[in-house]
């Protein structure tokens, strides 16, 4: 018998989604390899040419 998925929400999904950028984000600061300020200007940049 196939087992029964899950179905997740948007609304979880998206939740999802942020925790997990936030994750790398973490670790990406521990290791030095970007900085806060980095990624908010980078954001910022994205957002303008978006």
């Amino acid at each position: 018998m196939p087992e029964k998925k899950e179905v997740m929400s948007e609304e979880e999904a998206i939740q999802e989604n942020i925790f997990q950028v936030s994750a790398l984000i973490a670790l990406l600061e521990q290791k030095g390899i970007l900085t806060r300020q980095e990624l908010l200007n980078e954001v910022e940049g994205l957002k303008r040419r978006g």
